[in-house]
């Protein structure tokens, strides 16, 4: 293979690498999922909720009636919807007594949307958010939905509950007939995302309440961001399966899809690109119900829906049964969800590459309680990045500049081997042997850089830390390096300033490794512009902050290609020497 295909083919092996890694069909293979069979036990990691006060009767087994009375809710004396808003540091939640104690409205008040209004993740769509549910045995599926709970603080239209100092609850209860009643406690508490539910379900073995029973997530997580087409891809279900460290994932197309999975599952949850809301029973259950769909219309309208009911079993027997959960409704925080012990944090997608965006993440933390911009952050993490590969870098560059001083000997064998095109592939290879050169040196950077690039993007574009984080100093220009950084529009079209900077670094960093013999050729001549053109139309919309990594990458490189001084190549003891072409004689 000639050196000119030799370089085509490095270029279109790059050119698809990069396609193929940043296509949405690897985005949707970086973490695929698998449904596991029922398994062992696994145990609980919660901790135990402070006292509520409630007088609880302590569990008695009798044996269940030959013929239980259905569920009934005509006895329930409740007729005045109470709402009751619930104020953290960290959120808002409103809860109404309608569904036997619903959340109607989640508000994260440490993050805003576009319009500075904060962050709101229950779903448009959504309809009696941990509502209740009945399964099997002919209940018919009855639900809470539209029943009206009493609330311990009263019947007043509106209360307001801080939880600034310590853990606080409340509770609703539901009267469902001949004696049946359910009491769901609600405890907060001022330093977390997560709130517990504790539901008792009492006289239960004197009616029939079916074979599950099942507490809801409606419609998914709201859209927050600007970019709502990005917000929708990432928005999934996800569920921790058996003894999986990984959980499993779910997505939703136009067509409806609704199973029931078997598997013992630990967890279930929905997210958004930057926010999740999860169920996790305090032990394991027998399975869950999931009904997964897109809404029609264009990426302003359209809404991905995910509706879930996560069914504990309970004995029909027993007087008094419980089935408990832990609430998170709160931001995909690396950190914070890792603390659960139950690989919450999988669901972040981190990709074949997570390892080292993971450690790119915490060096990005660990500066920024230095250096509180995560602009310079980013900054001294490509100065950090370049040091690293430096010395791979300057292999780079002495092995171009070889090829480059090689080129008059290697056009020598081109001119006595034209007719044997095995012999000057020998020759060659024979050639870069005694000269010391690999001729794939100059690729080896690109390579390992390239999980580097993949992984960063991945950072930039799902870390919650880094959304809306503007580069200090230069809020004008760089508002949000997880988006691009757009100055402007002109026809139309958004004017994204950082691609066009990174594309010049590319163009003049290739002319610099270009062989000076490529000038003669047309194809080599212009390849440095079809790479540019390949990477300026891929990264165009990319995250600011992945560009800005990329350019500065770039600048350094060519600095240090400039100062980087050339070596020799050895002389060989039987230089090549072409033959000369023979001279017709004159008749």
């Amino acid at each position: 293979m000639s050196e000119q295909n030799r370089t085509l083919a490095a270029i279109a092996l790059m050119g698809l690498i990069l396609l193929v890694f940043f296509s949405d069909w690897y985005q949707e293979m970086v973490a695929p999922g698998s449904t596991a069979p029922k398994k062992p036990h696994i145990e609980s990691s919660f901790s135990a909720p402070p006292d509520s006060g409630l007088i609880v009767r302590e569990e008695a087994v009798i044996p269940a009636l030959s013929a239980p009375i259905p569920l009934d809710t005509s006895t329930v004396a409740v007729s005045a919807k109470t709402q009751i808003i619930v104020s953290t540091p960290l959120y808002e939640l409103h809860f109404s007594n309608s569904g036997g104690g619903t959340l109607e409205q989640v508000f994260l008040n440490r993050y805003l949307t576009k319009d500075s209004s904060r962050v709101q993740l229950i779903s448009a769509l959504a309809d009696g958010v941990l509502a209740n549910q009945f399964i099997g045995y002919e209940v018919e599926d009855f639900n809470t939905k539209r029943v009206l709970a009493k609330s311990s603080l009263g019947a007043a239209p509106v209360y307001d509950f801080p939880v600034f100092g310590k853990p606080a609850s409340f509770s609703f209860e539901v009267e469902l007939g001949s004696g049946a009643q359910l009491i769901r406690t609600f405890t907060f508490y001022p330093d977390s995302f997560h709130f517990d539910l504790d539901q008792q379900l009492i006289n239960f073995d004197q009616v029939n309440a079916g074979r599950y029973f099942a507490t809801t997530w409606s419609g998914g997580i709201a859209t927050t961001e600007k970019n709502r087409k990005d917000d929708l891809y990432y928005s999934e279900m996800y569920a921790l399966l058996g003894e999986d460290t990984s959980p499993t994932d779910y997505s939703a197309d136009t067509d409806r899809e609704t199973d029931v999975q078997t598997a013992l599952t630990t967890w279930v949850g929905s997210r958004s690109k930057y926010f999740t809301a999860i169920l996790m029973p305090d032990q394991p259950v027998s399975e869950f119900k999931s009904t997964r769909y897109q809404t029609p219309g264009d990426n302003d309208v359209s809404l991905k829906v995910f509706n879930f009911d996560v069914r504990d079993a309970f004995d029909r027997r027993s007087a008094v049964s419980e089935s408990n959960y832990r609430v998170y409704v709160g931001p995909l925080d690396y950190d914070v969800l890792k603390e659960y012990g139950l690989y919450l944090e999988e669901m972040m997608n981190w990709g074949w590459f997570g390892i080292i965006g993971k450690g790119a993440l915490w060096v990005f933390k660990a500066l920024y309680k230095i250096i509180p911009n995560y602009g310079i952050v980013l900054i001294i993490f490509s100065i950090l990045v370049k040091l690293l590969l430096a010395p791979l870098t300057k292999k780079q560059f002495s092995s171009t500049q070889s090829m480059q001083q090689a080129q008059p000997q290697i056009a020598a064998l081109k001119d006595k081997y034209k007719d044997d095109s095995k012999r000057l592939n020998e020759e060659t290879m024979k050639l870069y042997k005694e000269l010391g050169i690999n001729p794939l040196g100059g690729c080896l950077p690109l390579v390992i850089q390239m999980p580097i690039l993949i992984a960063m993007f991945n950072l930039f574009r799902t870390t919650i830390e880094l959304r809306g984080a503007a580069f200090g100093g230069l809020e004008f220009w760089i508002s949000d390096l997880s988006l691009p950084d757009t100055v402007g529009t002109f026809m139309g079209f958004d004017v994204n300033l950082l691609p066009i900077i990174m594309s010049a670094t590319m163009i003049l960093q290739q002319k610099m490794m270009t062989p000076s013999s490529a000038a003669t050729n047309p194809q080599m001549k212009n390849m440095p512009y079809i790479m540019t053109a390949v990477f300026f139309f891929m990264f165009y919309t990319f995250p600011s902050g992945l560009n800005l990594y990329y350019t500065l990458f770039n600048l350094m490189s060519i600095l240090q290609q400039k100062f980087t001084p050339n070596k020799p190549l050895p002389v060989l003891a039987t230089p090549v020497k072409t033959t000369p072409a023979k001279k017709k004689r004159k008749k």
